[in-house]
């Protein structure tokens, strides 16, 4: 496992539906908005399987 950060401009949400969507209701914000500065958020990853593993807030 790889260490570093991630992070994004936008935040990151979790749905339990594989449907999209066109509303932001019905998920939960696993990282607040980017406002000036984005967060950066502790991370590990796999390169080979290609998962990233963080805690959210």
């Amino acid at each position: 496992m790889k260490h570093g950060y991630i992070f994004s401009s936008r935040r990151i949400s979790w749905s339990d539906s594989p449907e999209s969507i066109f509303a932001d209701y019905d998920h939960e914000a696993l990282s607040k908005d980017a406002f000036l500065r984005m967060k950066k958020i502790p991370a590990v990853r796999c390169e080979k399987c290609r998962l990233v593993l963080f805690k959210h807030e």
